[in-house]
């Protein structure tokens, strides 16, 4: 073979090259823009958009196990769902743009949202990757690479109301009582008031006052009689019962240990806001506790 022969047949090679490089860039190119339509559809919530770019058998999967989205959702029905749900489940914002990195039939979507879960109120904050495949001008599968953790703890319910104060008044007694895990079931703003006495406490001081009940009633039980739950508010009927073996400040005066009884009625009534305690008015009858110890006649 000749020497240009050799160099026409090198040439041809070139442009074989050339020619199928160029035509993956264009095919990679061409799926970006087409994955951009699928994500610019879902931003719309234009389900039809969605359902026009995708594969009949399209498969979506989600990992993860402790949050409603996680699992394989497959075929134009599983899309419809997935896509119902995620919007009765989230709400999302995308502060920075996508970056978008193709190769072939691949395209992987870089991204950053945050959000929260609408269950529970709940914010999140998620670096993510959607590693997507494009075929015949229709993505044939998604997989989703997320903060499986970031999301599930969103996605935890939080207590109920009743339970939350149930957990209060297991904390303000007995051998386990702990003041600080008392306090830590207010808000920041959170308070106590003691309604006869006038006097509201807040913080530390909160534990304080529990802690001062105990020391005179070291066997100190609340017998909760009722429960009522409205929305953001719970009132309780219940008994205060102890005995009185340790100082007991009323008013200006220290009681000294009279080892008497008491049971005395009260009503507290919590407001909470976000799973916290905003306010905690307690009612009760202090004439009632010193006719009990003996501090007055009837």
């Amino acid at each position: 073979m000749t020497t240009s022969a050799l160099a026409e047949k090198r040439k041809l090679h070139i442009l074989k090259i050339t020619k199928n490089k160029s035509k993956r860039t264009r095919m990679s190119n061409n799926n970006v823009e087409i994955v951009k339509d699928f994500f610019a559809a879902m931003g719309r919530g234009d389900v039809e958009g969605l359902l026009a770019l995708s594969a009949e058998d399209i498969e979506w999967i989600i990992p993860g196990e402790d949050w409603p989205l996680a699992g394989m959702h497959r075929g134009h029905a599983g899309l419809t769902d997935l896509l119902q749900k995620a919007s009765e489940t989230l709400e999302t914002s995308y502060p920075k743009p996508f970056e978008f990195v193709a190769q072939g039939d691949r395209v992987q979507v870089i991204g950053f949202a945050k959000g929260k879960i609408i269950a529970t109120n709940k914010t999140f904050e998620d670096d993510w990757v959607f590693s997507i495949t494009v075929q015949n001008g229709k993505l044939t599968n998604i997989r989703e690479y997320i903060d499986t953790q970031a999301l599930a703890r969103a996605s935890e319910m939080s207590l109920g109301n009743e339970e939350i104060i149930r957990k209060l008044y297991a904390a303000g007694e007995g051998p386990g009582m702990d003041t600080e895990q008392f306090v830590s079931f207010f808000s920041k703003e959170g308070y106590m008031y003691d309604v006869p006495s006038g006097t509201k406490f807040r913080g530390k001081a909160i534990g304080d006052s529990i802690a001062a009940l105990a020391s005179a009633f070291p066997d100190v039980h609340r017998e909760l009689l009722s429960i009522y739950v409205t929305e953001n508010v719970v009132v309780v009927e219940l008994r205060i019962r102890g005995t009185h073996k340790g100082k007991l400040a009323l008013g200006s005066k220290t009681i000294a240990p009279t080892g008497m009884a008491i049971d005395v009625p009260c009503v507290d009534v919590f407001r909470l806001e976000s799973g916290k305690v905003r306010s905690f008015n307690c009612y009760n009858l202090p004439s009632v506790m010193q006719q009990q110890l003996g501090l007055v006649s009837n």
